[in-house]
């Protein structure tokens, strides 16, 4: 046999390896996006109180129901289980550093023909006088094996390690993404409780103001029989109580919306849906200002699943450049064979065992390595250009969100002023009516404006509270 020739390996190899090399670099992208230190025109705050949902939202009552929520909300469980997912994943890129090691037993009975090379090959070897009887071969062929395997590609080049990293960011990606659900689903939560306490408020304002509008219109009946109002007047006001029921009737509808929105983000056909007062709720949340930095935004689960998205295409990359080298892989195996089943274990001569290396570099297939490798580097773009645009989004949601906050408080103080100005026209219309200095629909003006202004009042106290919630989720959720 013509003995085996090394330096023919290493030409061969090192050919591969010029051929893998060629052309094969890469550069980490850079992001364009600059944000400044800190958010503009805020005094200072401590961030901590940000942070956590149940320092956030203060009302025992919303608390119950975002911990109800949490464990039973679909979206949020099924978060839960995508990190399983990755978890696995990660845990097999790992493993695949590792030797593969496995067990190997079987048995089989075969018949050869005796016009086939190893029917006539077995005959014939068992009619040589150097065979002794126990290695005659038997007719029908019986094969036993047990024993052991492995196989190990070794990683030279960093593809294995490049796509454990790339498993590893993935899985902490899904982590992200979970807390950004739960981010998510506090702040809706909250969102729909706020929009509740204001309804329950507009309903309350409304049994007053009914109230009140069929105390007039008691007055302007009493003033008809006197001869000091007419039939149209009396008309005028009870439409305009008929009308304000109507509206509570809207506003009914309304909150029942609201409360079956609540049973479904809470994951759950019924709830208790206690709530609080919103004046009260609307006095201790939190309304002031906030001087907030801008790495505050590092916190935001979106952003850090972007981000480790963005890491997971350099192990992609790293994996890919690795392609056109070629592998290395050890193999053997260890074991018993026989084809007498009885003397498998016994005898010394059962026993085998293969040790061998291999060598395999793509040749015929460069072309599609190279393609591979050129679309994980335009993933790899397309991961910072959305990594780019999340921190964008978050910095510029975050000052619309304050800004939202700060313009919602300047007008509900407006507002308050004009309720109370407006609460004392109604008086002042009544007693200017009832002598005649007033005309009735001078009243009817007087009641439906401040109707109109108590419920705009409210709807700004609940759109403040809207806004502050979606600012927690702006934040990052309190989510480290």
């Amino acid at each position: 046999m013509k003995k085996f020739n090394s330096n023919a390996l290493i030409i061969l190899t090192s050919g591969f390896l010029l051929l893998g090399c060629k052309n094969m670099e890469i550069s980490n992208p850079i992001s364009s996006v600059v944000l400044p230190d800190t958010y503009s025109d805020m005094p200072e705050v401590a961030v901590d109180s940000l942070l956590v949902w149940d320092k956030f939202f203060p009302d025992p009552n919303l608390q119950r129901l975002i911990l109800v929520a949490l464990a039973n909300n679909q979206d949020n469980r099924r978060t839960l289980e995508q990190i399983r997912q990755a978890n696995a994943g990660m845990v097999t890129a790992k493993a695949g550093l590792l030797p593969q090691v496995g067990a190997m037993a079987g048995a089989s009975r075969r018949k050869f023909g005796e016009y086939t090379m190893d029917g006539v090959g077995n005959f014939d070897s068992n009619l040589s006088e150097n065979l002794p009887e126990d290695k005659r071969i038997p007719d029908p062929y019986k094969d036993f094996i047990v024993g052991a395997n492995f196989s190990w590609e070794i990683d030279v080049w960093g593809k294995l390690r490049s796509q454990r990293k790339a498993a590893i960011e993935r899985y902490l990606s899904s982590v992200e993404m979970s807390n950004y659900v739960r981010a998510l689903l506090i702040s809706e939560i909250a969102g729909q409780y706020y929009l509740a306490l204001a309804l329950d408020k507009e309903i309350q304002i409304l049994e007053e103001n009914i109230g009140l509008q069929e105390l007039g219109v008691g007055l302007v009946k009493d003033l008809k029989e006197g001869g000091r109002a007419n039939q149209l007047a009396v008309d005028q006001f009870e439409a305009l109580v008929l009308n304000s029921r109507a509206l509570m009737e809207a506003k009914k509808r309304e909150l029942r919306s609201a409360e079956l929105f609540m049973n479904r983000l809470s994951g759950k056909v019924t709830i208790d849906l206690t709530r609080s007062d919103l004046d009260g709720v609307f006095d201790a949340a939190i309304n002031q200002q906030r001087s907030i930095p801008a790495a505050i935004l590092q916190n935001r689960p979106d952003i850090r699943q972007a981000e480790k998205e963005l890491l997971a295409t350099q192990g992609d990359l790293g994996a890919a450049k690795a392609s056109f080298y070629p592998s290395i892989t050890l193999f053997g195996l260890a074991g018993f064979n026989a084809f007498d089943f009885s003397r498998l274990f016994l005898s010394p001569a059962s026993s085998i065992y293969q040790m061998g290396a291999g060598l395999a570099a793509p040749v015929f297939n460069r072309r599609q390595i190279r393609m591979a490798f050129e679309s994980a580097k335009a993933g790899q773009q397309i991961a910072m250009l959305n990594y780019e645009q999340k921190v964008l989004d978050g910095y510029l949601e975050v000052l619309d969100l304050v800004n939202q906050i700060e313009t919602y408080q300047n007008q509900v103080n407006l507002k308050e002023s004009e309720v109370l100005v407006l609460k004392q026209s109604i008086e002042n219309s009544n007693t200017l009516f009832s002598v005649g200095y007033a005309s009735y629909l001078e009243v009817i003006t007087a009641q439906s404006r401040s109707l109109q202004t108590q419920i705009e009042l409210a709807e700004l106290k609940s759109a403040q509270l809207k806004s502050n919630a979606f600012l927690y989720r702006a934040l990052g959720g309190g989510w480290k």
